[in-house]
């Protein structure tokens, strides 16, 4: 009896080695392509950004925590290189003065490097905008709100940070940019019901079910839809959230791409051919594509990040003098 039981448990071990393996496989790095530094250069200035399709990092600053909160094994830097250019923000101010990261749990992970990998990468790559999505924020008060925002005005300066002129909304101003008057800057928006009293550049966006008046960016999450097969989340609740940030007619548009629920990493291994292959065949959807703005990924790669970004052809978006190079920048991640 003895030894059938080691035998069992051998065995046991040997599966669930065999299914950490297989998880890391899927969410360990792809070859990094050096052009996806810069691959807005290669998209038409005229562009709206609410129809540009961007890859986008859900929980953004979780590389090093536990297993049941870890959604990112990169940081800013790398996720930056790789493609990525919507962030969703969390930060929590901790009783020592430091603001820090957080999913449930704080992080190692500070928003001072957050804030510097931002400005060297501007610094290094004008012709790229990014989205700070401030989703989320403990504690969630104006005080707060300030010394996040006036960081980050300190760190990039007003002049790298979108603001809608005087007399225009901010919705209007968000509808009408283009990727040209975006490059080199950055847009905020605040996960509150209003924005800074102090700084002008914080956009409202949606609350997770139900959109605010004036919201600049629309990002719907149902929780019960987590609860779903990798297949049911894409066959289904892919065009569900679609239907509900569709409806409101403009701002931009955050697609869930990522399905959270158990060990994160584990989850994505299932869910990342399943999500691959359901992005893929928007290439010949266009109906659906035309809805298409940012997808959120989990762990995100160098190659998640080409399957997001060469929709952009397929809009129409490339300019003709840099398809060669665009398609060229896809293949070495195909």
């Amino acid at each position: 009896m003895k030894r059938k039981s080691i035998a069992v448990i051998l065995i046991i071990v040997a599966l669930a080695c065999a299914c950490v393996f297989a998880a890391c496989e899927s969410t360990i790095e792809t070859p990094m392509v050096e052009e996806l530094s810069s691959w807005m250069s290669m998209i038409e200035d005229d562009t709206l950004v609410t129809e540009l399709v961007i890859p986008g990092t859900h929980d953004s600053g979780t590389l090093g925590m536990v297993s049941i909160c870890e959604t990112q094994n990169k940081d800013f830097a790398a996720q930056l290189a790789a493609g990525a250019r919507y962030f969703d923000v969390r930060l929590r101010l901790k009783g020592n003065g430091d603001i820090v990261f957080y999913h449930t749990f704080s992080s190692k992970n500070t928003y001072d490097d957050f804030l510097t990998d931002i400005k060297e990468f501007l610094d290094e790559n004008e012709s790229e905008f990014l989205i700070l999505d401030y989703q989320h924020r403990d504690p969630a008060e104006s005080a707060f709100d300030d010394i996040l925002f006036g960081m980050l005005e300190e760190a990039l300066g007003s002049e790298r940070i979108l603001c809608a002129p005087e007399g225009m909304s901010d919705i209007d101003f968000v509808n009408s940019l283009t990727l040209g008057e975006a490059r080199g800057k950055v847009l905020v928006t605040l996960g509150a019901e209003k924005g800074s009293d102090k700084y002008d550049f914080v956009m409202v966006r949606d609350a997770n079910e139900e959109t605010r008046e004036g919201s600049v960016l629309h990002s719907p999450y149902i929780g019960e839809y987590n609860k779903s097969s990798s297949e049911e989340y894409v066959n289904n609740y892919l065009d569900e959230y679609i239907k509900l940030y569709s409806q409101y007619g403009g701002g931009i548009c955050v697609l869930q791409g990522q399905l959270t629920g158990g060990i994160l990493e584990h989850e994505e291994a299932k869910h990342d051919p399943n999500m691959t292959a359901w992005l893929n065949a928007l290439e010949k959807d266009s109906q659906t594509l035309d809805k298409i703005n940012v997808v959120m990924r989990d762990y995100i790669t160098s190659k998640k990040c080409a399957d997001i970004i060469k929709l952009n052809k397929f809009k129409g978006f490339v300019k003709g003098e840099r398809a060669e190079a665009f398609d060229a920048m896809v293949a070495k991640l195909a």
